[in-house]
């Protein structure tokens, strides 16, 4: 069980750290006031959720993986090359709902193959789940 809780937690810790650099990484380029405080809440909430689920790793006696150094070099790229050229706010909307679904796939692969994982901790992935969809919702008014 323990093994199963770690493996959901470091799921959503670094669906949280993808996260939260995309937004980071967009949030300059967003010239829409609406648009940018929408992303800049979410990435609020990418710290806060991240945050969670480190301090749920620290409690079991475990740290958080390394840094996927490829991924976030293959983010900076794509988000780079993908505002070069347009940096309006649908296709901001839709590159951030690109990546919101990729943490959603993945968070939700995991909550649906890890039965034994604690409660607090399927509770957490709910959340971030849920979360991420509004953050779609959101992101959709910009379309």
């Amino acid at each position: 069980m323990i093994n199963e809780n770690a493996t959901l937690l470091e799921e959503i810790y670094q669906a949280t750290k993808m996260g939260l650099e995309a937004t980071q990484l967009i949030i300059p380029k967003v010239q829409n006031p609406r648009l940018r405080t929408e992303i800049e809440d979410q990435a609020l909430r990418y710290q806060d959720m991240g945050a969670k689920a480190k301090r749920m790793l620290h409690a079991d006696g475990r740290m958080p993986g390394a840094e996927k150094t490829m991924q976030k070099a293959m983010l900076r790229g794509s988000i780079r090359i993908n505002t070069m050229v347009d940096q309006t706010p649908s296709h901001i909307a839709k590159l951030m709902m690109n990546g919101t679904a990729a943490g959603i796939k993945g968070v939700t692969k995991n909550l649906d193959r890890l039965d034994g994982a604690d409660t607090e901790v399927k509770k957490l992935a709910e959340d971030y789940i849920i979360n991420e969809q509004k953050n779609i919702d959101e992101l959709k008014k910009h379309l």
